[in-house]
């Protein structure tokens, strides 16, 4: 059960309410993390509710942004080791909502996620060459909701708000997850009982190389961004490493407290 209850409360404005919600979302985030139960729907309503507080405790708001994109990047490493190729690619690459526009008609309609176009589009009796060159002249694609990682990735960049080193291990943890699903094609492992398996069977060395090539992710930097958070929302001018000081834009826009400590150093990798 969702720990903000109704849509309307979440919707009211103040630093008070925001201050609220944000401990409560972070609360209903790390039980979901400390119970493996973290997906891909329980994440898109975390980001859902959070993206309903930026404006309002600005460094609070964004550490709590970089935690659910940690969040993310432990379970789409977690699908990835455990061969869930699709759940994965949900996260990393798959949009969430493609909406196919008719050009003639002026009609819309949703692709479904995981089937092909030339079979969702593909009148009986016609074939699929075609039909594809009847798609291609009379149909446009609009991508309406991207893949949550790289979607967080972005709006993370975006903000102003958070360190170059976060950022790049964003990205350097999404090419991990990458290159260990391309490993497992490679190695022809699809599913998890497969992979034990062959794991059990390797010498140690083969077995090392293999783990090594997998993502193996740790809940280390999550739980350090929540200190951080919590440290923040009693401390308003606490330098978290997770945080830099914001242009003069967005300190206008966001009301980011003045005078910030430079940003300590801190490994995250």
């Amino acid at each position: 059960m969702s720990v903000w209850g109704g849509s309307s409360s979440i919707r009211m404005g103040g630093p008070e309410h925001a201050l609220d919600c944000i401990v409560r979302i972070n609360a209903e985030m790390e039980r979901e993390v400390a119970l493996h139960l973290m997906n891909e729907k329980t994440i898109e309503s975390c980001w859902s509710h959070a993206c309903r507080l930026e404006g309002d405790c600005p460094r609070g708001y964004w550490l709590l942004v970089a935690r659910l994109a940690e969040a993310t990047l432990l379970c789409a490493g977690n699908y990835a080791d455990n061969c869930e190729f699709e759940a994965t690619g949900d996260l990393l690459v798959n949009p969430r909502e493609i909406i196919v526009h008719s050009r003639k008609g002026g009609q819309s309609t949703t692709k479904h996620r995981h089937g092909r176009i030339s079979v969702q589009f593909t009148p009986a009796g016609v074939t699929r060459k075609e039909q594809m060159k009847s798609f291609s002249a009379n149909i446009s694609l609009e991508t309406t909701e991207p893949p949550l990682l790289p979607h967080m990735t972005r709006v993370l960049r975006k903000s102003g708000f958070i360190s170059k080193f976060y950022l790049r291990r964003l990205e350097e943890c999404q090419r991990r997850i990458a290159d260990a699903l391309a490993f497992l094609s490679a190695w022809h492992i699809f599913d998890s009982a497969e992979l034990f398996r062959r794991l059990e069977a390797s010498s140690p060395r083969e077995r090392a190389f293999a783990e090594s090539q997998l993502c193996r992710f740790d809940a280390r930097v999550f739980h350090q961004i929540g200190v951080d958070l919590r440290r923040s929302l009693a401390e308003p001018g606490y330098p978290s490493p997770f945080l830099t000081e914001a242009s003069d834009e967005h300190r206008r826009e966001y009301r980011a407290p003045m005078g910030v400590t430079p940003i300590r150093a801190l490994s995250l990798i």
